[in-house]
């Protein structure tokens, strides 16, 4: 089999994810190491701009296709270590252990500009909105998620294709 071919299947078997094991596994060993260690980490949350358009105007297997695209460029960017899972419909959250903020914003800011530039068959061009935060002494996981998804909804009401993070704990 072809390497795209694989890339392919494994990227949408991948999407089957519902973030579970970010939530509970991942994202709770590192906020472990981070106690123990002093370690920073980020989360990104990202939610396709106007995706219910998409579906309705071009039908859901172009849908699907857009997310599997979003998802294969941003498999292809990030670290070996990050953990990228899809959160719900058109969300995903990316795990980023061992990185400071402004990494963390950079990263956000790239994928930003990539999806924004990428051509998907059939659909044209979207975008996304994306919120980051790090995790701070006291976080929880569902804290931890909630200020992302808060900077998330920042930037979608800021006018979407845009990127929202906190660079400290408050």
């Amino acid at each position: 089999m072809e390497d795209s071919r694989l890339t392919a299947m494994v990227v949408a078997e991948f999407l089957l994810s519902n973030g579970y094991e970010v939530e509970t596994v991942a994202t709770g060993k590192e906020i472990e190491r981070a106690k123990r260690a002093g370690s920073e980490f980020y989360l990104i949350m990202l939610d396709m701009d106007r995706f219910k358009s998409i579906n309705d105007r071009f039908g859901h297997n172009a849908g699907d296709l857009v997310l599997k695209s979003m998802a294969e460029m941003i498999k292809n960017r990030i670290c070996k270590i990050d953990t990228l899972a899809r959160w719900g419909g058109e969300e995903f959250v990316l795990l980023l252990p061992d990185t400071p903020v402004e990494n963390a914003a950079r990263l956000a800011e790239e994928l930003r500009e990539s999806l924004s530039r990428m051509d998907i068959q059939g659909v044209g061009r979207v975008t996304a909105s994306f919120g980051v935060a790090g995790y701070c002494p006291g976080d929880s996981v569902d804290s931890l998620v909630n200020k992302a998804d808060n900077m998330m909804y920042e930037a979608k009401a800021a006018g979407r294709n845009c990127v929202r993070y906190m660079n400290e704990c408050e």
